[in-house]
């Protein structure tokens, strides 16, 4: 077997340096000489090996820094000297075109399109509204009627009846802040009680519009001033002061009425304020009451005398269906009477100014108003109009035959130059935060299909009666206007801040107000007082529950009131 041999370390020799340092420049070895930084006589010992060389050679002053410290480089080597093999002298631009600058015209055009294009999307916009204006107004109407129907609901029969759940606004307990309209003495006798829950069942369809009787139309009217169609939040005008009497005769005071009666026309006698209010009595949360006289055979709806106040019946009420109705007790301005008084004057006001009251204006058949006083010869700026129902055959198989006094406000130039006959009145805002409203001062102007609804909402019963008010008279045209305080605190000046036009009929499709339930409404209170014998009654809201009571009136009640007022009245006039 043969063996193999190791390889032999031999070690190398080395020249040794005995006259200084690093390896001799000529050696006998076999090692070939190994490049070295020279070095010089002065360098120290931590310079032997220099890695930063020329680079560190800078003056501090005027002094030789590396010099001093270290010893002069200057005859050093540069062997070990880094040279950089990518310098920046060697890279080339690939694009060698000049960068473009940015015209700052061109960024200024550009801006002024985007703006002119944000512009003319927000006029598109606005077009848009204004197109679809009416529809979405019925349907938000239409959504807010639903809404308070449904809360009407809540607050009305279950509630009143004690059936409430813990989570109403009055916690299960009935609101103990709205008194009666009467104080119902102990002798009275309840004849009967209606259900308004039930009313909303009834229906008396087929019943033709109102006819004029003969030449039973007096006073004048003035023309509508088209100017105030211009008014609006941002040029709003100032409600003014308008001189004027109002006259509130009731049915059976009404000189024409007694006429008609004595003369066989119509067994049911009323005036457009006091039927409104039967008829939309579902609607109402405040007490009334209606006086009715049951004389032979016929029927008189007649109202209280309560002297210098209004009767709850011509009350104009404010926000008596919102959810936070104002408190009748209520310190300061906004308590449910004063806003009632305050909402009185405006409507009387408005409904002046925005006629030309200084013009020639359109008269009826019969100038003079029977009931207006000779000797002042105060207009009253307001035109009556005595119109028949034939509400088909009652309790007794005799024709139910209804007579009324209607009431128009104006009269403006329509189509051809017809002339229309107007019904005026006004919303008012007392202060948005506490009615549950909007601020119309924001949003009329530009949602006024909302702050309409708003009002619709709160004030159900009275918008009914308006609107009842204006078929009733035959109006062809309601002017509704929408008044502001100038401060929520005050109550002294206001100021108008639109108007709108709306049909009567159309207006009541709206507010969901159903002439033929009307009707039955109707009908079902005078079936009632018919089938009493002959005599005075009371038909009284309930305060509290959704009830209309009948009362039975002894001899002579009232008549104390009348008596004591018409005594007042000659002393005053002597």
């Amino acid at each position: 077997m043969a063996t193999t041999e190791l390889p032999k370390f031999e070690l190398l020799s080395l020249a040794d340096n005995t006259s200084g340092w690093g390896p001799l420049t000529t050696s006998s070895s076999s090692v070939e000489p190994v490049p070295f930084q020279q070095f010089n006589k002065a360098d120290r010992i931590g310079r032997v090996a220099d890695w930063i060389g020329v680079d560190r050679f800078f003056r501090r002053g005027n002094e030789r820094y590396n010099e001093r410290v270290y010893g002069s480089a200057a005859n050093a080597g540069s062997q070990f000297d880094y040279i950089h093999g990518m310098d920046e002298h060697n890279f080339q631009l690939v694009d060698t075109s000049k960068p473009m600058a940015r015209n700052p015209q061109r960024n200024f055009r550009v801006r002024q399109m985007h703006l002119r294009k944000m512009m003319q999307k927000e006029v598109e916009k606005r077009e848009m509204v204004n197109q679809t204006t009416n529809l979405r107004m019925k349907r938000s109407i239409a959504k807010e009627q639903q809404r308070a129907f449904k809360m009407w609901q809540r607050r009305g029969g279950n509630a009143r009846q004690g059936q409430r759940g813990q989570g109403g606004r009055f916690g299960g307990d009935r609101p103990k802040e709205r008194l009666p309209s009467v104080q119902v003495r102990p002798e009275w006798g309840v004849l009967e009680e209606m259900n308004l829950s039930a009313f909303s069942k009834l229906a008396l369809p087929n019943i033709p519009g109102g006819e004029d009787i003969g030449d039973h139309q007096y006073g004048s009217l003035q023309y509508y001033d088209k100017t105030v169609d211009r008014v609006s939040v941002k040029n709003s005008v100032p409600l003014q002061r308008c001189a004027g009497v109002y006259y509130n005769v009731t049915t059976t005071e009404d000189p024409v009425i007694q006429e008609l009666a004595q003369g066989g026309v119509g067994n049911v006698f009323g005036t457009d304020i006091i039927l409104a209010t039967l008829m939309t009595a579902p609607r109402s949360v405040y007490s009334w009451d209606i006086v009715a006289y049951r004389i032979g055979d016929k029927l008189f709806f007649d109202k209280r005398n309560t002297k210098d106040i209004l009767n709850p019946v011509e009350t104009l009420t404010v926000s008596e269906t919102s959810a936070e109705p104002p408190s009748f007790d209520g310190n300061g301005l906004n308590n449910a009477r004063d806003l009632a008084t305050e909402a009185f004057y405006i409507n009387q006001n408005f409904r002046r100014q925005v006629v030309k009251r200084n013009e020639p204006g359109f008269t009826f058949k019969n100038v003079r108003v029977p009931f207006e006083d000779e000797e002042t010869g105060d207009a009253t700026g307001t035109a009556y109009k005595y119109r028949k129902w034939n509400l088909g055959n009652g309790v007794d198989g005799k024709p139910v035959e209804l007579v009324c006094r209607t009431e128009l406000d104006g009269v403006i130039h329509g189509l051809g130059n017809e002339t229309q006959t107007l019904t005026i009145k006004a919303f008012n805002e007392w202060d948005s935060s506490q009615a549950g409203g909007v601020d119309w001062r924001t949003k009329l102007d530009v949602q006024k299909g909302a702050v309409m609804a708003t009002e619709i909402k709160n004030n159900s019963a009275k918008v009914a009666k308006w609107t009842l008010q204006a078929l009733l008279a035959g109006s062809d045209t309601m002017k509704l206007g929408y008044v502001s305080r100038n401060n929520a605190r005050s109550t002294q000046n206001h100021s108008i801040l639109n108007t709108q036009y709306v049909k009567p009929t159309e207006f009541a499709s709206n507010i969901a107000l159903n002439m033929d339930n009307c009707w039955g409404i109707l009908r079902c209170v005078i079936d009632s007082c018919m089938k009493q014998k002959p005599g005075k009654y009371l038909l009284m809201k309930d305060p509290q529950s959704p009830v209309i009571r009948l009362y039975s009136l002894p001899e002579g009640t009232f008549d104390s009131e009348r008596e004591s007022s018409e005594e007042e009245n000659s002393d005053d006039d002597q």
